[in-house]
């Protein structure tokens, strides 16, 4: 007796749902019910399949980049280069009314151009911004909420491993996805800075003027610890623009001109290059086991023809398409509360992408509003992966409080995603560009 895909659907996503609850892996939990669906929904036969999608998802010029962007940001991690770029960057915005906040905005920035993760994001500079903060009696909500909220930038700054994920998952040009997520970026962290400059003005208290006197001598010989890794960004995301290489070449001369810089500040050692390798390695590997799964998983539902039959249905209702992508914001922030972003997109995007697409949104604009939407969900409790972070670096600072301090910036996030809305040319104008000047 066939049964009705709606049945289908149901059974899949409880049978999701339920492993995942348990504790089982993102990655083994996508594979074993892909599997048992192939098995049970498309017969025996249809398991020959396992090998060929596995393969032909691993062997792939798009997820070449991953493992060579992760290289670049462990390198940088075990280096420690964001400690010197966080104290150069002091040195030219102390002035501000929360200067060390803002200076953790910008930071944060940087390094998720070149990290691409949030919860790694929070860990580097956290580490470094967060005791300057409390050192300079920074009220510890401003000091927290900061770091926490912004570190999840490096989810729309390029470049971005989940950007490489959805390009891959939806066949999106990930070069226009890199291009395409730095002004909202940019927005989005100039946002957070006015948030804090205003936030201090309106209560001296929360981040008490610095006395100490810094010289336009210290300032400039300071760039030197900026400008080898604004030239490296400029590199990789120029780069692409320009069309001299593809994102994958960007990740390799990006984790090439990472050990280059390293070598050259002398921070370079066989230890730090093992950790790298090493981190790299173990990341990319479970990284990889997820995409396996996630593209398993998108196998089940075209061939169950759950995923057509579902956008079928929605673009067929009697609705505005905005409540559509409103329910699918809804959904990203609550899975975000509990899974990895990575793991949201490659779940995800099999269902919505082709709901997207057929309800006539941009696929490059969808794409960059969804990372939008993470870095939010990375921060929102209950279990605020980023949150989590740099609780562990200031536990004096309790948990409840960071949600409190990071409210604030979800608020910003929710008109960051209205303001797109309305003028979706902010998001798309630099791809268009990029593909007409070629």
């Amino acid at each position: 007796m066939e049964i009705a895909w709606p049945l289908q659907a149901g059974l899949i996503f409880l049978a999701l749902i339920t492993l995942i609850i348990l504790g089982m892996p993102i990655a083994f939990s996508l594979g074993l019910v892909s599997l048992a669906g192939i098995f049970i929904f498309m017969g025996p036969p249809a398991l020959q399949s396992f090998g060929h999608v596995s393969w032909t998802t691993i062997n792939s010029f798009v997820f070449a980049a991953v493992p060579l962007f992760f290289l670049m940001s462990e390198i940088i991690t075990f280096t420690g280069m964001s400690g010197d770029v966080f104290n150069a960057m002091h040195k030219w915005l102390q002035w501000l009314p929360g200067g060390l906040a803002v200076v953790s905005v910008m930071t944060c920035a940087i390094f998720g151009a070149v990290s691409g993760t949030g919860v790694g994001v929070a860990a580097i500079v956290g580490s470094v911004a967060v005791p300057q903060m409390l050192k300079y009696k920074y009220d510890g909500k401003l000091a927290t909420g900061a770091v926490a909220a912004s570190s999840a930038l490096g989810m729309v700054i390029p470049p971005s491993i989940p950007f490489i994920l959805y390009g891959a998952v939806t066949e999106t040009s990930v070069g226009k996805m890199f291009i395409a997520g730095i002004l909202p970026g940019l927005i989005v962290t100039a946002l957070y800075a006015t948030y804090i400059i205003s936030a201090v003005k309106i209560k001296p208290t929360l981040a008490p003027l610095e006395t100490v006197e810094i010289t336009w001598k210290e300032r400039f010989s300071s760039l030197t610890k900026i400008l080898p890794i604004a030239a490296l960004i400029v590199l990789i995301i120029g780069g692409m623009y320009g069309g001299i290489y593809t994102p994958t070449e960007a990740a390799a001369i990006g984790a090439v001109g990472a050990g280059i810089i390293a070598a050259l500040f002398r921070k370079l050692t066989w230890r730090n290059l093992w950790k790298a390798l090493t981190s790299a390695t173990r990341v990319t590997s479970m990284t990889m086991f997820i995409v396996i799964g996630a593209m398993l998983f998108g196998f089940l539902l075209t061939g169950t023809r759950i995923g057509l039959n579902l956008s079928t249905w929605v673009v067929s209702l009697d609705v505005s398409r905005w409540i559509i992508f409103l329910i699918f914001n809804l959904i990203w922030l609550i899975l975000g509360c509990f899974i990895d972003v990575g793991s949201i997109v490659l779940i995800t995007m099999p269902i919505f992408f082709p709901i997207a697409k057929g309800l006539g949104f941009d696929p490059v604009w969808f794409g960059v509003v969804c990372m939008i939407n993470m870095c939010a969900a990375v921060v929102t409790p209950p279990l605020g992966l980023c949150a989590f972070v740099v609780h562990s670096i200031a536990p004096e600072i309790p948990l409840s409080d960071i949600f409190k301090a990071i409210i604030p910036y979800l608020c910003l996030i929710a008109f960051a995603i209205i303001l797109f809305s309305i003028f979706p040319q902010i998001i798309t104008v630099l791809p268009n560009a990029m593909f007409a000047a070629r």
